[in-house]
């Protein structure tokens, strides 16, 4: 265990392209201030509706990057941060990666100490502190609102003067938290929903949201090669029928396995939406290109990597959150870091990266 200065942290402005979300937000920037001093770059919240007047009102101070990289020893941040090189190497950066991101380097102190929090998803013992699931759940409520925009129809069955509007048929695979809340949304917009899921556990989780179970394999989630060409075709036909298909299996840390091939695409009814919120560890579809619209045969192929951007004020408080645990965790009540590898959450954040002496100034 490692007892050191008194912290000083530093909050990061996005700048990949479409990020809106904060890692921070001034409440609880507030609910540190006993704990830890925090400059911030001006607008780093202004995407997700928080003004550089109320970090300030915080406790906060105003910072370029240049004088945060030169000052803080913990620096957070939604994404990894692109001028990551510019920090020294008793730094601490935090944020959501991959899990592959964070350098595994036997000599302390010969980078930044990367505390990826995608290393806490599905962890247990993380609680809050695992972003990736409540991103996830982001995501999988944006995927739906914009599943409906692409294919510019209704959701619910709307009776007019003897006309309706029919409701979509969605089909989601897997049980992880982006399906579940996609089954969620979309039951609420009125769609029929439908799951493939991979266990019994996975089809007793969507059945409870009042989805159909219309493949259910005995067998362990798909590897990164996925399912079989027996599985694929008896999936066709199924699929043929659905109008908008939200893919989300292989988590953060996994590659994503190939669930639609072109084959499978060819099948589907033209008109049809498909949701690939694996784009960023490979994708689900063999047709995803990260951050574009892919169309083939009349099917469009949507792979955004940044589905939670496109709600940034709830995305941003959950992140927040999520930080703010994890800082609770590292830091005492007498202002000094700990990395104590004998608490299971921070020995997966660090994973085999040596610690060395980290001083937080």
């Amino acid at each position: 265990m490692s007892d050191l200065a008194s912290v000083h942290a530093g909050l990061l402005r996005e700048t990949y392209p479409g990020e809106r979300r904060v890692a921070l937000t001034p409440e609880d920037m507030a609910r540190l201030s006993a704990r830890v001093a925090v400059s911030f770059e001006p607008g780093c919240g202004a995407a997700a509706g928080h003004a550089d007047e109320a970090y300030m009102a915080a406790g906060g101070t105003p910072a370029s990057l240049e004088s945060i990289a030169a000052a803080c020893g913990i620096v957070v941040s939604v994404r990894r941060p692109r001028a990551s090189a510019i920090f020294p190497n008793a730094a601490i950066l935090i944020f959501l990666g991959t899990g592959a991101t964070s350098r595994e380097c036997s000599r302390p102190d010969a980078t930044p100490l990367e505390l990826d929090l995608a290393r806490l998803e599905g962890l247990q013992d993380a609680g809050c502190m695992d972003a990736a699931t409540a991103q996830a759940t982001i995501s999988g409520h944006a995927a739906i609102l914009e599943g409906a925009r692409q294919l510019g129809v209704g959701h619910p069955m709307l009776m007019i003067d003897g006309s309706f509007v029919r409701p979509i048929r969605m089909a989601a695979f897997g049980a992880d938290a982006a399906s579940l809340q996609a089954i969620a949304t979309a039951r609420r917009l009125g769609a029929l929903t439908h799951a493939f899921t991979f266990t019994d556990d996975e089809r007793l989780k969507v059945e409870r949201l009042g989805a159909r179970s219309i493949a259910s394999y005995p067998c362990p989630a798909p590897t990164v090669r996925g399912p079989s060409l027996t599985e694929r075709a008896a999936r066709r036909g199924q699929l043929a029928q659905m109008q908008l298909i939200v893919t989300s299996v292989g988590g953060l840390i996994r590659p994503a396995p190939l669930l639609l091939d072109e084959k499978t695409i060819a099948t589907l009814a033209p008109g049809t939406v498909v949701i690939d919120l694996a784009a960023s560890r490979g994708g689900n579809c063999s047709l995803t290109r990260p951050e574009e619209i892919v169309a083939a045969n009349g099917v469009r192929i949507v792979g955004s990597t940044n589905f939670a951007s496109c709600e940034p004020r709830e995305a941003s408080r959950l992140f927040s959150d999520s930080i703010r645990t994890a800082l609770e965790r590292l830091i005492g009540d007498d202002r000094r870091l700990r990395l104590d590898r004998r608490d299971p959450v921070i020995d997966r954040l660090l994973g085999r990266q040596a610690t060395g002496a980290r001083i937080a100034s």
